[in-house]
């Protein structure tokens, strides 16, 4: 390709033309849109992509479910099903509310005159329910 003085000379004064404020939509806007709308389209392909391939590896077959003993649990995880195992496993009829020490306090003492409370109504409650 053959190019002139002339003909470097006459793109260089439409490219300036173009990046003159009459056509600047042309240089800066449009690239600017079609980077937003593709990168938007991109994204929606490559996330898709992502999670069909999820779901493929997680696809596994019945047979060999059924010979491994794999079977996938059929009742989803809850807040209400995790507050139900919780209350199975501790009594929550029966508690103390603690009161922590404050900032100016020195926890071993409190900690030991905590001690000595609970002792005393140990002792009360033995000797009251005998």
């Amino acid at each position: 390709m053959v190019t002139s003085p002339a003909l470097l000379s006459q793109l260089t004064a439409k490219w300036k033309t173009l990046s003159s404020g009459t056509r600047a939509f042309l240089k800066v806007g449009l690239p600017m849109i079609i980077m937003v709308v593709g990168g938007s389209y991109g994204l929606e392909r490559f996330s898709s992509l992502r999670y069909d391939v999820q779901f493929r590896k997680r696809r596994i077959d019945k047979n060999l479910e059924e010979k491994f003993g794999w079977k996938k649990k059929e009742e989803p995880v809850t807040l209400e099903n995790q507050f139900e195992k919780v209350q199975k496993d501790v009594d929550v009829s029966d508690w103390e509310n603690i009161r922590g020490p404050r900032p100016w306090e020195d926890s071993k003492e409190f900690q030991l005159k905590m001690a000595e409370q609970r002792q005393r109504r140990k002792r009360q409650a033995d000797t009251t329910g005998q």
